[in-house]
């Protein structure tokens, strides 16, 4: 282990505060259950400041060595820091987690991974020489020792280790599960954008390729679980904050599909996901509002994250979700409706807020403004 991660993990040792951790994910669990609450839960984001003792490493550095992909994840990681969590009064739950992008699933798959620069991991397809769905079926969902799966499961090892040490730490900082997609959205990686038409040319096809690659999904989640610490309640942790369930599906391809046929032939291998982990969330950038209704209608979802809530009607989708009490998470505030207190009376309960801040000054004053 590298001296940076071992006087970062000393500092962090010293200024991080378990009472003030626990208050934070009791706040979470009432909001997320529709409880009353003074206040939903908020998390703040901002720049890291340039004078800040921690730095990261370059992205580059850190798919090869889990020291300093850990390093990364606590001083700065979505937007916010566990090192700066003593100089920010937000309600910013401490995760970490193997991050290593959207590819994990599809590398299991063969699909070739690429990485440049500090750009994050991706898929490069061979485009004239596409991946028709049924070559899915070709390879064992339960196998967990292809592509990338083993690094994302040595680097939760490496995680674990080192939080053991440092009894503390361990019991404030949890690690989280990586980001393994959906099943609709590891099939485009795979195979491209063929599989929109495949959709309506060869639908049983795809179908078998979807119910398999949600075999594939729980089988890495199954095994990804043994190195977690995190909440094991019906609650968990992605995107630097907490939702109801154990796991959150990525269905960011959804929304290039009607509703209805998402409905017919998707959403049966995403409940399948759900209900194996025993519940979880659904995520999806871009506009939703007409998804929504599908999204909230998927058995055992328990939440929605909205990866772009800017774009989209959120007041009309947290009306329809708090009729079935699916709290919607990652809700965008505003600093003026913070400062005066008009967010809680648009979300009483329910609702995870975040806001983005120009610095962490900034951000430490609007969240003393809206606790107060």
């Amino acid at each position: 282990m590298n001296n940076r991660l071992e006087e970062l993990l000393d500092f962090l040792e010293a200024t991080l505060d378990p009472e003030r951790q626990a208050a934070a994910e009791a706040l979470f669990s009432r909001s997320l259950s529709y409880q009353p609450v003074g206040r939903p839960p908020l998390v703040v984001r901002h720049p890291l400041p340039e004078d800040f003792r921690f730095q990261p490493y370059p992205h580059r550095e850190v798919f090869d060595d889990p020291a300093k992909m850990l390093f990364n994840e606590m001083v700065y990681a979505f937007g916010s820091s566990i090192a700066c969590r003593s100089r920010l009064n937000d309600d910013l739950p401490l995760t970490v987690r193997a991050n290593f992008g959207t590819v994990i699933i599809a590398s299991l798959y063969g699909a070739r991974v690429e990485q440049r620069d500090d750009d994050p991991p991706w898929i490069r397809r061979d485009e004239d020489h596409p991946v028709h769905p049924r070559a899915i079926l070709d390879h064992d969902p339960a196998d967990t020792s292809r592509g990338w799966g083993p690094r994302v499961l040595r680097t939760m090892q490496f995680y674990r280790k080192v939080l053991a040490e440092r009894p503390k730490l361990r019991d404030l900082i949890r690690i989280v599960l990586p980001d393994m997609q959906g099943p609709l959205d590891n099939l485009e990686l795979i195979c491209g954008s063929a599989v929109f038409a495949a959709l309506h040319t060869d639908s049983e096809a795809v179908a078998r390729a979807l119910a398999h690659l949600a075999e594939a999904q729980i089988a890495f989640a199954r095994e990804a679980r043994r190195w977690t610490s995190d909440r094991a309640d019906a609650f968990c942790h992605q995107h630097a904050v907490m939702l109801k369930g154990n796991i959150l599906i990525r269905n960011d391809s959804a929304i290039l599909i009607s509703p209805d046929m998402y409905r017919d032939l998707v959403a049966p291998h995403d409940a399948r996901v759900l209900e194996a982990l025993g519940g979880g969330g659904i995520h999806s950038c871009g506009r939703i509002d007409s998804h929504a209704a599908a999204f909230l209608n998927v058995p055992h979802v328990t939440s929605i994250d909205l990866g772009q809530p800017e774009l989209n009607d959120v007041d009309a989708i947290y009306a329809r979700a708090r009729e079935s009490r699916i709290p919607l998470i990652r809700v965008t505030a505003g600093g003026d409706e913070l400062r005066n207190g008009t967010v809680r009376r648009r979300f009483p309960t329910g609702v995870v807020l975040v806001h983005q801040a120009q610095s962490l000054n900034a951000a430490n004053e609007i969240a003393k403004a809206y606790k107060e």
